[in-house]
């Protein structure tokens, strides 16, 4: 941080001192004159200090947001986002954000827990996969053997398929850990897939400025998220794959899930995760949750929701920042210790599969 701070200074330090100059001269040209400058005089020292001020505005903002600002957003297609993926994001042989290697049998003496997901169980946001909690169950749990099955922008329809990939490669299925978020019905909507191709490919076009100004790329996509019908309404849209016909298509889907992992000898769990922008006592999507409940109740499949840890709690104390609901680090803690004891339970009464 001290060398980006150095080299902010250093870029900004000469038009200030150029702006301070500039104002010293005209105090030593005006002092003790009685003839007044000339209105083009006037003109232009505005001018210059408008344009040196709009200059270091920028500058400020460039130097921010390229050195600085090290963060995420929601659908990580910000150069800012972008970058911080390059830092952070560190894949194993199989494609997954790990730091170790899957094999496709079970080891011996232990219990594997592959958890399915998205980016929720990626760790998007979280500079540290230790800091996330399917990590911090296998750090806790030695006896245990955690994989993580799980991509950014992965919904119900690509983890089934994927899954399928899986088992045809001869992967072990032991405790699948289904870990589900609302927004997994969002496949369902074509328009939404239509817009977020629309938001990823728009990104790569813009001017020349825009293409390689950190400041003015996340200017202009936030201005975009703000106005974009599908981006800004996101969510309300999201609870109409909890009706009707949507609904009927979600619940055959995670009925495929459930067939699936125990034609491979495994048994399905789920965790269900909440909108964590929303949590509150008016928190709007409970019915979603309680047809959920309802539905893995009817299945017999395990449920684990953890809408009760986060209810009372601020957005600000769980979420990466306020352009990316994704759990931040205290999150993780907080789900990792309620899932812990979830399985745990779980496998009290449910022996490993045969090898």
């Amino acid at each position: 941080m001290d060398d980006k701070l150095t080299l902010i200074l250093f870029l900004i330090a000469p038009p200030i001192a150029g702006e301070l100059l500039l104002l010293f001269l005209l105090f030593r040209y005006t002092r003790g004159s009685a003839k007044k400058l000339g209105w083009r005089r006037v003109v232009l020292f505005n001018l210059s200090s408008v344009l040196l001020l709009l200059f270091l505005s920028f500058a400020g903002g460039e130097l921010y947001y390229r050195f600085i600002y090290d963060t995420t957003d929601s659908i990580a297609y910000t150069k800012v986002s972008q970058q911080w993926g390059s830092r952070y994001i560190v894949v194993n042989a199989a494609g997954f954000r790990d730091n170790l290697q899957y094999a496709l049998s079970v080891t011996p003496g232990k219990r594997r827990i592959s958890f399915l997901g998205d980016s929720f169980t990626v760790g998007h946001g979280v500079k540290s996969v230790e800091d996330r909690f399917p990590n911090l169950l296998r750090a806790k749990h030695p006896e245990w053997e955690v994989h993580l099955l799980a991509r950014l922008g992965w919904d119900t329809g690509k983890e089934l398929e994927e899954l399928a990939k899986y088992q045809k490669s001869g992967y072990q299925f032991d405790v699948v850990v289904l870990v589900y978020c609302l927004n997994d019905v969002a496949d369902l909507f074509p328009e939404w897939t239509r817009a977020l191709e629309e938001l990823q490919e728009d990104a790569k076009r813009g001017g020349w400025l825009r293409r390689n100004s950190y400041f003015l790329d996340i200017l202009y996509h936030r201005r975009i998220a703000a106005r974009n019908p599908y981006v800004k309404n996101y969510y309300d849209f999201v609870k109409q794959g909890y009706e009707g016909a949507k609904w009927e298509l979600q619940k055959q889907r995670l009925n495929a899930v459930r067939q699936l992992v125990e034609s491979g000898g495994g048994k399905l769990v789920v965790v269900t995760f909440p909108f964590l922008q929303s949590v509150g006592k008016d928190y709007e999507y409970e019915p979603a949750h309680d047809q959920l409940a309802r539905y893995w109740s009817h299945l017999q499949v395990p449920h684990l929701d953890l809408l009760p840890i986060f209810v009372g709690m601020r957005p600000d104390q769980i979420m990466v920042n306020p352009y990316d609901p994704h759990p931040n680090e205290f999150a993780n803690t907080l789900a990792a210790k309620t899932i812990d004891g979830f399985l745990v339970d779980f496998l009290k009464t449910n022996t490993a599969p045969i090898p």
